[in-house]
């Protein structure tokens, strides 16, 4: 891949990670670890037995992983707390039994990229420091992160899937005119655009609900938005505000037409399209939405 390309496959990474709670969290982590680590060994709850307190481990340097992935970790901090020390003291009454040494011992949160409250780190570092045989450490969304980027292409597919190609979609500026021109022509009058504070654009889409494959093909329009400035530098800001606000009154007619995300973003993208449309100029509506959609001119804010 690319450096543009595995920019993409990051996002949808993030994109996963930010979709994931519970036991999808616990089977992206999974994934991650098995194709960085080949000694990277889950385990399978079994009956009356669960897992032991153990999500997975490498046995090989006596690294042990446990999983939390609450909807909002922020609100269970409490939960948070009192899991650590009962998994914490369950993998030590069982492993070692059995014949694995504990060495290291991760606390695995989907923070989703907030950061871990000091409540939480406060008790992970009093195990470390009552435990001087294991260090006791978290694991968040960015360390997970970090692993993922390590993974060489192959291995970064099978963890997120396609990864939609940098150079998929061609905008040149003529083109990028003619689906302006057709929306300033064909579009009815703009509704008042209330537009509010530009968001994270991966936190957009998961609080969107877009799928998967619209968010990778917007993601992939993305890295050809500053096409979009260029082309605005050359004319005027008029321009520009009014397109969002043709823009913004697409988002509206479609939202009461249809209640699925993905409905709705292809009704814009459809209405925004000139007659005899080629790829080019889909390419050039998917860059426009890519860069109303990042600017908050379409779609819901988590800010809101």
């Amino acid at each position: 891949m690319t450096k543009d390309e595995r920019y993409i496959a990051t996002l949808q990474f993030q994109n996963k990670v930010l979709k994931s709670s519970g036991n999808s969290y616990e089977e992206l982590f999974t994934c991650v670890m098995q194709q960085s680590n080949p000694n990277f060994t889950p385990v399978k709850p079994q009956g009356s037995w669960g897992d032991k307190k153990n999500d997975g481990f490498d046995p090989t340097t006596g690294t042990y992983y446990q999983v939390y992935a609450p909807e909002n970790l922020a609100a269970t901090e409490k939960k948070a707390i009192d899991k650590l020390y009962e998994d914490f003291n369950g993998l030590k009454a069982f492993w070692p039994s059995v014949g694995y040494e504990i060495k290291h011992f991760f606390y695995v949160l989907n923070d989703r990229f907030n950061g871990i409250g000091p409540a939480i780190l406060k008790n992970v570092k009093a195990l470390d420091i009552d435990n001087a045989d294991i260090s006791v450490e978290v694991f968040t969304a960015a360390n997970l992160q970090n692993v993922f980027q390590q993974l060489d292409d192959e291995k970064m597919m099978n963890v997120v899937g396609f990864v939609p190609s940098a150079d998929s979609s061609q905008l040149t500026l003529d083109v990028l005119h003619a689906v302006i021109q057709h929306i300033m022509n064909s579009s009815p009058a703009p509704l008042a655009a209330v537009i509010p504070q530009r968001p994270n654009m991966m936190r957009k889409i998961e609080f969107n609900g877009l799928s998967e494959a619209i968010s990778s093909n917007m993601l992939v329009a993305f890295m050809n938005v500053n096409a979009i400035d260029e082309y605005f530098d050359n004319n005027n800001n008029f321009l520009k505000d009014e397109l969002r606000d043709r823009f913004n009154t697409f988002y509206v007619e479609a939202s009461k037409e249809f209640e699925n995300p993905d409905n709705i973003f292809m009704a814009i993208h459809n209405k925004a399209l000139p007659k005899s449309a080629t790829k080019a100029h889909s390419d050039a509506v998917m860059t426009l939405m890519a860069y109303y959609f990042e600017c908050c001119d379409i779609f819901e804010s988590p800010e809101q």
